[in-house]
């Protein structure tokens, strides 16, 4: 532990929280409801980070999330386009919003 924090002098605290942060992602002793629940959460959380940078730095941005578990997380689908990217999905892959996103489910 000393050694890391030596090594990472600036920025040992900043990785062991999103270390801690990461872990909430591959848990996978929660209900159905909790998953959904966290899913929503960590949605809503990109979203306004992906808000932000938009806004700040101009940059244009789409991604797509999925659960995890196939059979529990069957429900667990977003895609969201920042407004400079809005009609990336349909011009890129000719597929509208709920497509990729069963196309990205397809490869978890």
């Amino acid at each position: 532990y000393e050694l890391f924090k030596k090594e990472y002098r600036d920025t040992w605290q900043d990785i062991l929280i999103k270390f801690e942060e990461s872990t909430q992602y591959t848990e996978t002793g929660k209900t159905i409801a909790q998953r959904q629940q966290l899913f929503n959460k960590s949605a809503k959380r990109f979203t306004q980070l992906l808000v932000a940078l938009s806004k700040a730095h101009g940059i244009e941005m789409a991604f797509v999330m999925a659960g995890s578990i196939v059979n529990q997380d069957a429900s667990l689908g977003y895609a969201y386009t920042t407004p400079g990217a809005e009609d990336f999905f349909m011009e890129r892959c000719h597929a509208d919003t709920d497509t990729i996103i069963g196309h990205f489910k397809a490869h978890i």
